[in-house]
């Protein structure tokens, strides 16, 4: 009698325990099922990777940049969205994004009639472009865009400066020798300052940071010629619409609250040299000196919130 009871006991104890383990097994499974992102609505996001300081990789082999860390921010803000990037040309982001492999593109990109009809924007300006020519340190004879004419100018495929550029040469008769470059700011800048290029047109803070990061002999001359608002491009789906009321939602409250202020001030603060169109001399470092921030658009940038600088 004693052993049976006692063999009930046992039973009862690891019935017990069986109980607890598999309650215990329903509670991580639970568990597992609340991992971030997990559920997130993941976009493919093609950017160059090459145009500092809007998309580049850093000195330990991350992709950053300003248009790269505005995304993350967003997706901080709202887990609901994950953005995977993939470096690549803008041309090639392009077929990428036709062929559905990537879905959307963030480079810095502009509304046109002829993309708007096959692609979706955000609505809210990401930033304001603010273009200059750009030519090798101590070169004089360019200092607008008429004296392009007989002279070689490095393009981006598929940035506004070529729409520009090919614009001029259909009023002066192809005046203006185009080379084609499809690394973007880097390369073109490069065909300028050994002079296979005799000008470019260039962001000023891309110029700038040129000049201190591969100490490249390159200046920015004349006025601002293009300024242009510029935003982030997807695919014409319409499982994207709702993505895009996100991503400006997000990018309201980061203008209001001055996180898009901050992005900006780290990664577009624009430095200049204090004597432009001098040769730096051998041994001397040059000085430099920030300035301000401040997008320059012509006459004024239309719609740009007061809170960003």
């Amino acid at each position: 009698m004693m052993k049976i009871n006692r063999v009930k006991k046992w039973t009862a104890v690891l019935t017990v325990v069986a109980a607890v383990v598999a309650l215990a097994g329903c509670g991580n499974d639970k568990k597992e099922g609340n991992v971030p992102h997990k559920e997130a609505q993941k976009i493919v996001v093609a950017t160059r990777g090459t145009a500092k300081p809007f998309t580049y990789t850093d000195d330990k082999g991350n992709l950053t940049g300003y248009d790269v860390e505005i995304l993350k921010e967003v997706e901080r803000r709202d887990p609901s969205l994950h953005f995977e990037f993939k470096a690549m040309a803008v041309d090639a982001a392009i077929v990428a994004m036709n062929s559905k492999q990537v879905d959307a593109i963030a480079n810095q990109m502009r509304r046109n009639p002829a993309r708007e009809g096959k692609y979706l924007y955000t609505n809210v300006p990401n930033n304001y472009t603010a273009r200059k020519l750009v030519v090798k340190e101590g070169r004089t004879d360019i200092k607008s865009l008429d004296d392009l004419k007989g002279k070689k100018v490095a393009l981006t495929a598929n940035s506004e400066f070529r729409d520009l550029i090919n614009d001029l040469n259909k009023k002066n008769g192809n005046a203006i020798e185009a080379i084609y470059s499809d690394k973007g700011s880097a390369e073109n800048l490069n065909l300028v300052a050994t002079g296979r290029a005799d000008a470019a047109g260039e962001y000023e803070y891309v110029v700038a940071a040129a000049r201190k990061d591969k100490n490249l002999p390159v200046v920015s001359v004349g006025p601002v010629f293009q300024s242009v608002p510029t935003y982030f491009m997807f695919r014409k789906d319409p499982k994207f619409e709702s993505v895009i009321q996100k991503i400006d939602k997000v990018l309201k409250e980061m203008q209001a609250d001055g996180t898009l202020k901050k992005l900006s001030e780290q990664y577009l603060a624009r430095t200049t040299p204090s004597s432009q169109n001098k040769e730096p001399r051998k041994g001397v470092k040059q000085k430099w000196e920030v300035i301000s921030v401040q997008p320059i658009c012509l006459p004024r940038c239309p719609n740009w919130p007061a809170t960003f600088p």
